[in-house]
């Protein structure tokens, strides 16, 4: 259902703070921002050559935050291009009016496959366009905004998680002494997720309570398949092709590609499950939050909590003293893992290095409906707030914990644009660097969470059977369970189509 936004007004004292800057915004009693064009124009356009003039648009975003964020710069360009553009707050639906979608990244296999999304035009990827298509970065361009290997979305926000942890303890004599003990070595924030176990077993040793923040079964899930993913393929830094060594095993992951059966029994998930286990083992865990609850940036500043995982957006709610995050907490890119699945020997085969392979679940996607009457001008729209100068904007909002899609966002000379956080010069860099590190440019082969039609129901089942075995399920019973249940999911669902949405989703046709 759509909310009124006259209503979320009265509470936002940002976006009535944005809107008293804006003099062609208004809002109309339904829900909806109505943005007029009349104004000057960066693109060239004059107010004698308006390229939409006399055109209608219909933008729906799920959140409003984001919604907030970027009114203005659908404002600065309908002024500029002198369409007129309504901006609900909303669910996109099947039968809604919305020419413009924004979406989240795993929503665009359920669009794509009801045939709603228009192609992105060829001419947006020209080398002399100005939305510079090949300074996104690879990960969304070749696979996060394609299905079927075409290209179906503009990326409007990325996604990205870092490690916090207290550097001021790894100092403590009694830490150091255990760690010393285990590694033969002085404590540095971990490089391995065995390290990551290691290092919050002995908080919780010496403390006598969990070390990890309490996260909800949904935040469970996503931080199992990112350690999956380390622990399912060795980091392939060539190009890659399914016709080459490892074929389609090679680009399977949750699923087989072959056949569409859940992996869940390989043996990159079995060492994730009992990773977790034994976390669980050594009481670094709390129970899981209800969903929606947990706040581990809180847990961390509040010292109920030594290290954890958090996403950008739990980041920046980060309590600060005057206006830093405390000197007291380090920062540190997501870690590898120590061995990694062979598809010739059929096992876990240990590393020399740390082997790190990205795992993408979130951001935002612009789409463009097939019912619009004007697509040429939704794709403008979405070039502009995608493209290199609008997504500085976005992403120096840290409130909203967009993450990078574009190469020049992790530009040191960019710098600036992370100093939101509330984090010193020397720390934003170190933030920087985890998020190079997070999306890894030599990775070939990243993987991607579920993006098929089915993912809702999918993920909502690992969430809960996750969930169970960071709470003391033993691994191979909260797996097979799991298993069962993503069968009894596919069993609704003809065998040859969900093999195609699984093609669809790694770029086959």
């Amino acid at each position: 259902m759509q909310q009124s936004l006259s209503v979320n007004l009265k509470t936002s004292h940002v976006f009535a703070r944005r809107l008293s800057q804006l003099s062609a915004v208004t809002v109309i009693i339904i829900g909806t921002i109505l943005i007029s064009g009349c104004s000057e124009d960066p693109k060239n356009y004059t107010s004698s050559q308006k390229h939409f003039a006399g055109t209608s648009l219909s933008l729906v975003c799920q959140h409003q935050a984001f919604a907030e964020a970027i009114a203005p710069m659908v404002q600065s360009w309908a002024e500029r291009s002198g369409a007129k553009v309504t901006l609900k707050i909303g669910s996109m639906l099947p039968d809604d009016d919305a020419d413009i979608g924004v979406i989240e990244v795993q929503e665009l296999g359920k669009w794509a496959d009801l045939g709603e999304l228009q192609q992105i035009p060829v001419e947006l990827r020209a080398p002399d366009h100005p939305f510079q298509w090949t300074g996104l970065l690879p990960a969304y361009r070749e696979q996060l905004i394609l299905w079927g290997g075409q290209a179906r979305a503009i990326p409007l926000a990325g996604d990205g998680y870092v490690i916090v942890y207290r550097t001021d303890r790894l100092k403590e004599p009694r830490f150091m002494n255990d760690f010393n003990a285990q590694f033969a070595r002085n404590p540095t924030a971990p490089t391995t997720w065995e390290e990551f176990a290691a290092i919050a077993g002995i908080f919780s040793s010496i403390d006598g309570k969990p070390s990890v923040p309490a996260l909800t079964n949904t935040e469970l899930a996503s931080l199992f398949f990112r350690i999956a993913a380390c622990y399912d393929r060795k980091l392939q830094k060539e190009s890659f092709s399914s016709k080459a060594i490892g074929g389609l095993d090679a680009l399977s992951f949750q699923f087989d590609l072959n056949n569409g059966k859940p992996r869940l029994t390989s043996p990159a998930f079995v060492a994730t499950a009992e990773w977790f286990a034994n976390l669980v083992a050594k009481k670094c865990l709390p129970p899981p939050a209800a969903e929606a609850t947990s706040d581990p940036a809180a847990a961390l500043a509040g010292n109920q909590a030594s290290i954890a995982v958090l996403s950008l957006a739990q980041l920046a709610r980060f309590s600060r003293e005057n206006g830093s995050i405390p000197e007291r907490f380090g920062l540190a890119p997501l870690p590898g893992t120590r061995s990694t699945f062979d598809h010739e020997k059929q096992r876990l085969v240990q590393l020399p290095q740390p082997n790190y392979v990205p795992y993408f679940t979130g951001g935002r996607l612009g789409v463009v409906r097939t019912r619009c009457s004007n697509p040429a001008a939704a794709f403008d729209l979405l070039a502009d707030l995608g493209g290199p100068t609008r997504s500085m904007e976005i992403i120096s909002s840290s409130e909203l914990g967009a993450g990078p899609f574009r190469i020049s966002h992790l530009a040191h000379e960019r710098l600036q644009i992370w100093y939101g956080y509330g984090l010193d010069s020397s720390r934003s860099d170190l933030l920087r660097n985890a998020l190079l590190q997070y999306i890894n440019l030599e990775a070939k082969t990243p993987i991607s969470g579920l993006r098929g039609p089915d993912q809702a129901e999918l993920s909502s089942t690992a969430a809960k059977q996750i969930g169970k075995i960071a709470s003391g399920t033993p691994a191979e019973a909260g797996l097979k369970q799991l298993l069962d249940e993503w069968n009894q999911i596919d069993s609704k669902t003809p065998e040859n189509i969900r093999i195609k949405w699984l093609r669809l989703a790694a770029g086959l046709n």
